[in-house]
């Protein structure tokens, strides 16, 4: 192997990690109700959202953890391996194994939509020891499964007449507290009335197409003219 193989396969390889981390930097926590285990369906929850509309973000073995805020505590998110471009899926908390995760989740679209439940609505879910969502003071913590942050928001004080945290803003690294409102952002009130929230809506915003694939396509096409170049001379 030449050393300028050898170094267009490093830059390949590099451009590719770059696109992977631009893909997982799409994603946001885009809603959290830590007061969801007070409603019908007994369950707190947050929700993902991909915020690109061109690709899927792959994630397997990530986890998420409450506000210990390390990977070591984390648990796993379940159910759920690939979110879809533009694609919101909702993460309900359950026991630590999946055992009552297919009632929970019936549970939970029966109290927000009743029988009209969206169609590609998505349920995954996650549990364990020390993960609660507390309506006191609290935080979503999402981590890849190398163990980096993906994303993470803190949260004070929250009550349930108030709906759910909304973070279409895609705001990461902060405390919020912004409560959702019906007709703000696709929010809206529960089948069963006891909730406004938008579970499941797509709040993701136009994007073309993510910075790291045209950088990834603009070095790719810059090794094979450099290629031809080469083979000309």
């Amino acid at each position: 192997m030449t050393i300028s193989t050898i170094k267009s396969a490093s830059l390949i390889a590099t451009l590719m990690l770059a696109a992977t981390t631009q893909a997982q930097a799409s994603i946001i926590i885009s809603e959290v109700d830590p007061n969801g285990s007070g409603s019908a369906y007994a369950a707190d929850w947050f929700e993902l959202t991909n915020t690109d509309l061109v690709n899927a973000v792959d994630i397997t073995g990530w986890k998420m953890d409450d506000n210990s805020n390390l990977f070591a505590n984390s648990v796993a998110i379940r159910g759920v391996t690939s979110i879809a471009a533009g694609q919101s899926v909702v993460f309900l908390e359950g026991a630590a194994l999946s055992a009552n995760d297919a009632t929970l989740d019936a549970n939970y679209k029966s109290a927000w939509f009743g029988t009209n439940i969206p169609t590609g609505f998505v349920v995954g879910n996650y549990g364990g020891t020390g993960v609660g969502l507390s309506a006191t003071a609290d935080a979503v913590n999402i981590f890849d499964a190398a163990g980096t942050v993906v994303t993470r928001v803190d949260f004070g004080v929250t009550t349930l007449a108030g709906g759910t945290l909304d973070n279409a803003a895609g705001l990461t690294g902060v405390t919020i507290s912004t409560k959702s409102a019906v007709g703000t952002n696709g929010a809206f009130t529960s089948f069963n009335s006891a909730e406004i929230g938008s579970p499941g809506l797509i709040t993701a915003s136009a994007v073309p197409v993510p910075a790291a694939v045209w950088l990834f396509l603009t070095g790719f096409m810059g090794f094979l003219g450099l290629n031809r170049k080469r083979k000309s001379a």
